[in-house]
């Protein structure tokens, strides 16, 4: 299954994660002190101040019934699946599966995907759009122009927050399964 990811800037920063029949779509809520629904923040800790906690809003919808229209493509890498949103330094970061490859059938129709590359990006804030990509054709010569040498990324000097965690998951240690839990035994199943 190909999975696309989308971004629409205006009027809200929203990033979509869109198959060819469905659409998940998140959004970056500000704060308030408005009380949550649901108990979003109950896993949280209770010294954490829930007036300043970034949230998300997500929405699943059939492609049918979302305009994107005002969405464009904010990777051109094939998504494999998500792994979640992690905030840090009050940004909140979607983290997507972008290179696996499959390494065991457990049982018939329940196979184990290895995680050797992943991307983070921001739900709140444009700053980190391009942090990892380097805009030079991968096919050029050393001492050749390269294709887009005068694209600069938005400050040369920013370095990407889940740079470290985006090396983690993608050095072949960690594994997924859209079919089944990992985390339940087999006899457990």
């Amino acid at each position: 299954m190909s999975i696309r990811v989308l971004l629409r800037e205006y009027p809200h920063r929203s990033i979509a994660l869109v198959t060819p029949t469905h659409a998940l779509i998140f959004r970056h809520s500000p704060s308030t002190n408005d009380s949550i629904a649901n108990g979003s923040l109950a896993s949280l800790s209770t010294s954490l101040d829930t007036a300043t906690a970034p949230r998300c809003m997500v929405e699943f919808a059939e492609v049918s019934k979302v305009d994107l229209n005002d969405y464009r493509t904010l990777s051109p890498l094939p998504v494999h699946g998500t792994l979640g949103l992690i905030t840090i330094n009050n940004d909140v970061f979607l983290c997507v599966v972008t290179g696996s490859s499959k390494v065991a059938s457990v049982r018939p129709g329940e196979t184990v995907e290895k995680i050797y590359a992943v991307e983070f990006h921001c739900l709140n804030s444009s700053n980190y759009d391009d942090t990892f990509s380097d805009n030079l054709d991968p096919y050029s010569v050393e001492g050749q122009d390269n294709y887009g040498q005068n694209i600069t990324r938005r400050d040369p000097i920013l370095e990407h927050p889940c740079l470290e965690l985006r090396k983690l998951l993608g050095n072949g240690s960690f594994y997924y399964s859209t079919d089944f839990d990992l985390t339940n035994r087999l006899q457990d199943r």
